[in-house]
Protein backbone atom coordinates (compact mmCIF):
# COMPACT_ATOMS: atom_id res chain seq x y z
CA UNK A 1 0.00 0.00 0.00
CA UNK A 2 2.36 2.59 1.10
CA UNK A 3 4.55 2.30 -2.49
CA UNK A 4 1.07 2.20 -4.28
CA UNK A 5 0.68 5.65 -3.10
CA UNK A 6 4.03 6.75 -3.22
CA UNK A 7 3.71 6.07 -7.03
CA UNK A 8 0.42 7.40 -7.52
CA UNK A 9 2.43 10.38 -6.26
CA UNK A 10 5.14 10.34 -8.49
CA UNK A 11 2.76 10.27 -11.22
CA UNK A 12 0.83 13.11 -9.95
CA UNK A 13 4.02 15.13 -9.72
CA UNK A 14 4.97 14.17 -13.14
CA UNK A 15 1.58 15.39 -14.73
CA UNK A 16 1.77 18.86 -12.43
CA UNK A 17 5.10 19.23 -13.90
CA UNK A 18 4.06 18.63 -17.58
CA UNK A 19 0.41 20.83 -17.49
CA UNK A 20 3.31 23.48 -16.50
CA UNK A 21 5.86 22.94 -18.63
CA UNK A 22 4.13 22.73 -21.65
CA UNK A 23 4.99 23.06 -25.67
CA UNK A 24 3.11 25.77 -27.12
CA UNK A 25 1.99 26.39 -30.76
CA UNK A 26 1.89 29.66 -31.86
CA UNK A 27 2.09 31.96 -34.54
CA UNK A 28 4.30 34.98 -35.62
CA UNK A 29 2.20 37.66 -37.81
CA UNK A 30 2.75 40.61 -39.22
CA UNK A 31 0.61 43.20 -37.17
CA UNK A 32 -0.51 45.06 -40.14
CA UNK A 33 -1.32 42.70 -42.57
CA UNK A 34 -1.46 39.24 -40.25
CA UNK A 35 0.69 37.50 -42.91
CA UNK A 36 2.57 35.19 -41.45
CA UNK A 37 6.16 36.48 -40.21
CA UNK A 38 8.73 33.26 -41.83
CA UNK A 39 12.40 32.35 -39.77
CA UNK A 40 11.99 34.55 -36.97
CA UNK A 41 13.07 34.49 -34.09
CA UNK A 42 11.18 33.38 -30.83
CA UNK A 43 12.85 33.35 -27.20
CA UNK A 44 11.85 31.92 -23.70
CA UNK A 45 13.03 34.71 -21.67
CA UNK A 46 13.84 32.29 -18.71
CA UNK A 47 14.75 29.38 -20.33
CA UNK A 48 16.44 31.04 -23.20
CA UNK A 49 15.15 28.36 -25.89
CA UNK A 50 15.26 29.48 -28.97
CA UNK A 51 12.58 28.40 -31.81
CA UNK A 52 12.14 29.49 -35.48
CA UNK A 53 8.92 30.23 -37.27
CA UNK A 54 8.51 28.16 -40.31
CA UNK A 55 6.86 29.17 -43.22
CA UNK A 56 2.94 29.50 -41.87
CA UNK A 57 4.40 31.64 -38.92
CA UNK A 58 4.33 28.79 -36.69
CA UNK A 59 6.64 27.80 -34.03
CA UNK A 60 6.61 25.65 -30.78
CA UNK A 61 8.18 26.25 -27.96
CA UNK A 62 8.35 24.96 -24.05
CA UNK A 63 7.12 27.70 -21.52
CA UNK A 64 5.34 27.65 -18.32
CA UNK A 65 2.62 30.19 -16.81
CA UNK A 66 3.69 33.64 -16.16
CA UNK A 67 7.43 33.13 -18.05
CA UNK A 68 7.90 35.97 -20.88
CA UNK A 69 8.67 35.15 -24.74
CA UNK A 70 10.50 37.75 -26.20
CA UNK A 71 10.11 37.90 -30.60
CA UNK A 72 12.64 39.13 -33.44
CA UNK A 73 12.61 39.30 -37.34
CA UNK A 74 14.36 41.23 -39.85
CA UNK A 75 12.53 44.41 -40.65
CA UNK A 76 10.42 44.57 -37.35
CA UNK A 77 10.56 45.90 -33.58
CA UNK A 78 11.09 43.25 -30.92
CA UNK A 79 8.85 42.62 -28.31
CA UNK A 80 7.50 40.21 -25.72
CA UNK A 81 4.49 39.12 -24.58
CA UNK A 82 3.75 37.24 -20.63
CA UNK A 83 1.96 33.55 -21.11
CA UNK A 84 -0.68 34.49 -18.76
CA UNK A 85 -3.04 32.15 -17.00
CA UNK A 86 -5.56 33.09 -19.91
CA UNK A 87 -2.98 32.57 -23.00
CA UNK A 88 -2.14 29.05 -21.23
CA UNK A 89 -5.32 27.98 -21.38
CA UNK A 90 -5.74 28.16 -25.58
CA UNK A 91 -4.71 25.00 -27.96
CA UNK A 92 -2.17 27.70 -29.55
CA UNK A 93 -1.34 31.49 -29.73
CA UNK A 94 -0.72 34.12 -31.55
CA UNK A 95 1.56 37.11 -31.53
CA UNK A 96 1.92 39.95 -33.62
CA UNK A 97 5.30 42.34 -34.15
CA UNK A 98 5.00 45.68 -35.60
CA UNK A 99 7.15 46.56 -39.15
CA UNK A 100 9.64 49.36 -39.23
CA UNK A 101 8.89 52.04 -41.47
CA UNK A 102 12.52 53.37 -41.43
CA UNK A 103 10.91 57.16 -40.52
CA UNK A 104 14.22 57.88 -38.94
CA UNK A 105 12.66 61.26 -38.51
CA UNK A 106 16.05 64.40 -38.44
CA UNK A 107 18.45 61.55 -39.24
CA UNK A 108 19.70 61.70 -43.10
CA UNK A 109 20.51 58.31 -44.02
CA UNK A 110 21.43 57.14 -47.69
CA UNK A 111 21.45 53.87 -48.87
CA UNK A 112 25.06 53.37 -49.88
CA UNK A 113 26.93 51.47 -47.50
CA UNK A 114 24.24 50.90 -45.09
CA UNK A 115 22.75 47.63 -44.49
CA UNK A 116 19.26 46.69 -43.86
CA UNK A 117 20.29 45.52 -40.50
CA UNK A 118 21.54 48.96 -39.24
CA UNK A 119 18.60 50.71 -41.02
CA UNK A 120 16.96 48.78 -38.18
CA UNK A 121 18.66 49.23 -35.75
CA UNK A 122 18.70 52.60 -36.40
CA UNK A 123 14.97 53.20 -36.28
CA UNK A 124 14.71 50.61 -32.70
CA UNK A 125 17.32 52.61 -31.40
CA UNK A 126 15.82 56.07 -31.86
CA UNK A 127 12.67 54.49 -30.86
CA UNK A 128 14.37 53.39 -27.55
CA UNK A 129 15.75 56.47 -26.63
CA UNK A 130 12.85 58.65 -27.57
CA UNK A 131 10.93 56.32 -24.84
CA UNK A 132 13.69 56.95 -22.07
CA UNK A 133 14.52 60.43 -22.82
CA UNK A 134 18.00 60.18 -21.70
CA UNK A 135 20.68 57.66 -22.44
CA UNK A 136 21.92 54.64 -19.37
CA UNK A 137 24.21 57.05 -16.40
CA UNK A 138 27.37 55.13 -15.59
CA UNK A 139 27.60 53.88 -12.08
CA UNK A 140 30.68 56.43 -12.16
CA UNK A 141 30.87 59.92 -12.31
CA UNK A 142 33.21 62.63 -11.83
CA UNK A 143 32.89 63.45 -8.56
CA UNK A 144 32.08 67.41 -7.48
CA UNK A 145 34.73 68.26 -5.62
CA UNK A 146 36.98 67.19 -8.97
CA UNK A 147 39.31 65.58 -6.70
CA UNK A 148 38.33 61.47 -8.72
CA UNK A 149 35.33 59.49 -9.70
CA UNK A 150 32.34 59.49 -7.24
CA UNK A 151 29.26 57.13 -7.48
CA UNK A 152 26.43 58.38 -9.07
CA UNK A 153 23.05 57.70 -6.50
CA UNK A 154 20.76 58.29 -9.95
CA UNK A 155 21.64 54.98 -11.51
CA UNK A 156 20.71 53.26 -7.87
CA UNK A 157 16.90 54.89 -8.31
CA UNK A 158 13.63 53.19 -9.47
CA UNK A 159 13.48 55.48 -12.60
CA UNK A 160 17.50 54.18 -13.98
CA UNK A 161 16.95 50.70 -13.09
CA UNK A 162 14.12 50.69 -15.12
CA UNK A 163 15.96 52.30 -18.11
CA UNK A 164 18.95 50.04 -17.28
CA UNK A 165 16.51 46.96 -17.65
CA UNK A 166 15.10 48.70 -20.92
CA UNK A 167 18.75 49.38 -22.45
CA UNK A 168 20.11 45.19 -21.55
CA UNK A 169 16.90 44.13 -22.56
CA UNK A 170 17.40 46.50 -26.12
CA UNK A 171 20.95 45.13 -26.74
CA UNK A 172 20.50 41.61 -25.87
CA UNK A 173 17.89 41.17 -28.60
CA UNK A 174 19.67 43.24 -31.34
CA UNK A 175 21.98 40.74 -31.42
CA UNK A 176 19.22 38.57 -32.14
CA UNK A 177 18.27 40.47 -34.89
CA UNK A 178 22.12 40.55 -35.86
CA UNK A 179 22.06 37.00 -35.95
CA UNK A 180 18.59 36.70 -37.65
CA UNK A 181 20.23 39.24 -40.49
CA UNK A 182 23.68 37.86 -40.66
CA UNK A 183 22.13 34.03 -41.22
CA UNK A 184 19.63 34.66 -43.39
CA UNK A 185 17.03 31.96 -44.88
CA UNK A 186 17.78 32.28 -48.16
CA UNK A 187 21.56 32.26 -47.61
CA UNK A 188 21.09 29.14 -45.77
CA UNK A 189 18.57 28.02 -48.49
CA UNK A 190 21.48 28.09 -51.15
CA UNK A 191 23.26 26.16 -49.19
CA UNK A 192 21.47 23.39 -48.37
CA UNK A 193 18.60 23.65 -50.58
CA UNK A 194 16.66 22.89 -47.71
CA UNK A 195 13.01 23.97 -47.55
CA UNK A 196 10.11 25.03 -45.21
CA UNK A 197 9.75 22.76 -41.95
CA UNK A 198 13.28 20.91 -43.26
CA UNK A 199 14.67 24.62 -43.60
CA UNK A 200 13.01 25.98 -40.00
CA UNK A 201 14.70 22.96 -38.07
CA UNK A 202 18.10 22.81 -39.66
CA UNK A 203 18.23 27.08 -38.81
CA UNK A 204 16.98 26.45 -35.28
CA UNK A 205 19.22 23.36 -34.42
CA UNK A 206 22.36 25.27 -36.48
CA UNK A 207 21.88 28.82 -35.24
CA UNK A 208 25.21 30.31 -34.93
CA UNK A 209 26.22 32.46 -31.77
CA UNK A 210 26.74 36.47 -31.68
CA UNK A 211 30.18 36.23 -30.60
CA UNK A 212 31.04 33.90 -33.75
CA UNK A 213 29.43 35.78 -36.25
CA UNK A 214 31.18 38.92 -35.28
CA UNK A 215 34.52 37.10 -35.41
CA UNK A 216 33.75 35.63 -38.81
CA UNK A 217 32.30 38.10 -41.06
CA UNK A 218 32.15 37.34 -44.56
CA UNK A 219 29.24 35.31 -46.33
CA UNK A 220 32.08 32.19 -47.48
CA UNK A 221 32.38 31.89 -43.63
CA UNK A 222 28.82 31.42 -42.89
CA UNK A 223 28.86 28.88 -46.03
CA UNK A 224 31.85 26.69 -44.42
CA UNK A 225 29.85 26.89 -41.02
CA UNK A 226 27.00 25.69 -42.50
CA UNK A 227 28.58 22.87 -44.49
CA UNK A 228 29.70 22.06 -41.20
CA UNK A 229 26.34 21.83 -39.68
CA UNK A 230 25.26 20.38 -42.21
CA UNK A 231 27.25 16.96 -41.47
CA UNK A 232 25.81 16.99 -38.11
CA UNK A 233 22.62 17.65 -39.00
CA UNK A 234 22.78 14.44 -41.62
CA UNK A 235 24.24 12.24 -39.10
CA UNK A 236 21.24 12.87 -36.59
Amino acid sequence: MKWLLVCVGFLFCLQVSAQKNKVVIGYLRDSVTHAPIILGSVSNNNTHEIVMSGNTGRFKIHIKENEVLSYAAVGYHFDTIQFVHKLAQQDSIEIYASPLSHDLGNVTVTAKGMSVYQMDSIERRNDLLHDMVSYKKPTFALSNSGAGLGISIDRFSKHEKSKRRALDFFEAHEKEEYINYRYSPKLVEESTGFKDELLQNFMQQSRPTYDWLRANTSAEDIRYYINDQLKKFSAK
